[in-house]
């Protein structure tokens, strides 16, 4: 084993001597510095090409793709605008021979009413009060058409997602073939940038809402599918030994005794694909979702800094509302109704909702304000949003200034031109290094090829762009989530205060955060720095504290009992222990940078995410898909490479080996 352990450091030393060898003996114009342009493979014209030509010129016999994308299409936007129209809009009769006419959409209070309903059947009244308020909140600030255009948005995404969803994931768990299959094209469509869907879908079904809510629902499924694939493989033999015993076909297996078995897990993947089609809605926008996304993307490009928080904190209502609810009815036990109990009883909750929106709507049509609020009513919060953020530029300019051009000339700039200046040979072999130490030759083997073909297909100096700010926001976000992890892993009090706050990070959407940053530091690599580090922050402080919390107590007795004191018990006993778990929360931080790395495009960021959002704007799907594999393949690679290091340091520690 020592043998072994002077090998593997004299390998390493010989590589990172080679590496520096070529930093520094080697002329910046050799192709081991920089990769000649000459000798980079086209790939992006070509697939482009493709994908153009499967979405423009492609059949299969009579039927060309584009009537299947059409049909496909008209499915899922007929029931969005019907839904859109039901909630917020109307709906317009257009007659040649006669006037047209309109039919209103249901009450505000009708609807608002409907879904309280649902919140204090399944929750508490604290939820109940909780939805409620949010609903005002829409109506009473002049949000309510485009909240409900969001939420008709959102429901068709997660029906669509989820009964997609569920149907793979019972094919994976049917087929384990298929299952083995599906898993990388899961890990892909989940790390790839949703900016990349965008365009191949603006080929397909065009520029609006459908392409967005297609996008939406091929971002948000491999969550569902996944949990409904692990929900059945790990449901008793038992459940299912017991239907065949009944004398239940395969189908009735499956849907009558498997997936209600299954059900609590189900609707907690019900819950993941309401938060991933939420934490979209502004980048759908961008094609024509419209919505309170499409609201707080107009006001962040015409800089109506009070508009855009105003909107994006109806989306966080919104999300925060649906989460809880969603998460509530999982959570419930299924109870079956006695048979002694009436049809009423059995269906209190429907009739009790149709029985609200008759009410209201008849009070509407004496009452015209249960129909739509009052613009008499209305709050202009973005007005009052506007003035604070003029008035915090003006008051604080030379300060927030001070504190912008310090970060960037000291650490930023720096660090962007390390990382720019560093020969792609030297920078890959030493990834291959690291990836050897940590997990062997196939965890060096997928550094080198990712970086390796980054820097062949030409964008080595846009990954590096997209790096330097993924790595100094991983940094400061682990900082920052440590101390306050440690904090709150030794002090009860800090930790209710704590679990609190990274309870709200949590839930509310990526695009949200930009808003403080730019309305404060304006836009570019500073504020995009900020963004990743507030969103990331939250699992560093979750993890830590539950390494630390999680450490056996009988472990920091014996300590106690040998005299060590109460900063050795934490340094010595606790932190050791809890650093496998520290390092699953630094993988959630890396992932999360990665996230926020592709939303941040829309402040000013100039790497790999830049090239997404550029292709959506000149409809070059290639270019935006190649540069979109390029930031999930780099995530993938930090991914395998924390996970090594998690499970040697575990083994080390004598701990159980996470897979």
């Amino acid at each position: 084993m020592k043998k072994r352990s002077l090998t593997t450091w004299a390998v390493a030393l010989a590589g990172l001597a080679a590496a520096l060898a070529i930093g520094f003996g080697f002329d910046r114009k050799s192709w081991l510095v920089l990769y000649p342009r000459s000798a980079e493979l086209d790939i992006a014209t070509p697939l482009g090409n493709v994908i153009t030509y499967l979405a423009k010129e492609f059949a299969i016999g009579p039927v060309a793709l584009t009537d299947i994308t059409r049909a496909i299409g008209w499915l899922v936007s007929e029931p969005f605008l019907l839904l859109a129209g039901v909630l917020g809009e109307g709906f317009t009769v257009f007659r040649a021979d006669a006037p047209n006419f309109h039919i209103p959409a249901l009450p505000w209070l009708g609807i608002a009413g409907v879904f309280v309903a649902v919140a204090l059947h399944y929750g508490s009244k604290r939820l109940a009060a909780w939805t409620g308020a949010t609903f005002v909140f829409f109506a009473g600030f002049g949000l309510w058409e485009s909240a409900m255009v969001t939420l008709a948005f959102v429901i068709i995404a997660v029906i669509v997602g989820v009964a997609l969803g569920v149907v793979l994931g019972i094919v994976g768990y049917r087929h384990p073939r298929v299952d083995a299959g599906l898993q990388p094209v899961y890990d892909v469509m989940q790390t790839l940038p949703l900016f990349s869907y965008l365009v191949p879908t603006i080929l397909f079904f065009g520029f609006g809402p459908i392409s967005a809510l297609i996008a939406t629902i091929v971002f948000a499924l491999p969550p569902m599918a996944r949990v409904t694939t692990q929900a059945l493989k790990h449901l008793p033999t038992s459940v299912g030994e017991f239907g065949r015993m009944a004398g239940c076909s395969r189908f009735q297996l499956t849907w009558l005794v498997l997936v209600p078995a299954a059900r609590r897990s189900l609707l907690l993947g019900i819950n993941q694909v309401i938060m991933l089609s939420l934490a979209v809605v502004i980048i759908a926008s961008l094609i024509g979702a419209g919505g309170l996304g499409g609201d707080v993307l107009d006001a962040l490009k015409s800089v109506r800094m009070g508009d855009a928080l105003a909107s994006g904190f109806a989306i966080t209502l919104m999300a925060i509302m649906l989460d809880r609810i969603s998460y509530t009815i999982a959570m419930q036990r299924l109870v079956h109704a006695a048979g002694h109990q009436s049809w009423v009883r059995r269906h209190r909750l429907v009739l009790s909702c149709a029985a609200i929106l008759a009410v209201t709507s008849l009070l509407s049509l004496i009452f015209p304000a249960i129909h739509r609020w009052p613009e008499a009513w209305t709050v202009e919060l973005g007005r009052f949003g506007n003035d604070a953020v003029r008035w915090i530029g003006t008051t604080y300019d030379a300060q927030l200034s001070g504190l912008r051009d310090v970060v960037i000339g000291q650490v930023l700039k720096p660090t962007k031109t390390f990382f720019l200046s560093t020969p792609w040979t030297s920078f890959t072999l030493v990834v291959a290094l690291i990836g050897w130490l940590l997990g062997g030759w196939r965890t060096a083997l997928l550094g080198a090829v990712v970086f390796t073909t980054i820097a062949v297909t030409g964008y080595w100096k846009l990954a590096m762009t997209s790096l330097y700010i993924v790595i100094l926001g991983t940094v400061c976000a682990m900082l920052i989530g440590f101390a306050m992890g440690v904090l709150a892993g030794v002090n009860d009090r800090a930790n209710a205060v704590l679990v609190a706050c990274v309870d709200v990070l949590q839930t509310l959407p990526m695009f949200v955060y930009l808003i403080p940053v730019v309305m404060l530091f304006s836009i570019g690599d500073f504020p995009a720095f900020l963004a990743i580090v507030i969103y990331a922050v939250a699992p560093a402080i979750r993890y830590t504290t539950n390494g630390l919390r999680g450490v056996k107590p009988s472990l920091i007795e014996g300590a106690r009992m040998s005299g060590c004191t109460g900063a050795q018990v934490l340094w010595q006993v606790k932190l050791p222990l809890a650093l496998p778990t520290i390092l699953l929360g630094l993988n959630q931080v890396i992932m999360m940078a990665f996230g926020m790395l592709v939303i941040t495009a829309l402040i000013g960021s100039r790497g790999l995410e830049q090239e997404t959002l550029v292709a959506i704007a000149r409809l070059r799907p290639g270019s935006g898909l190649l540069a979109g594999l390029g930031i999930a393949a780099m995530a993938i690679v930090f991914d395998r490479y924390v996970k090594a290091a998690n499970r040697k340091l575990a083994y080390q520690l004598g701990l159980p080996v996470p897979a």
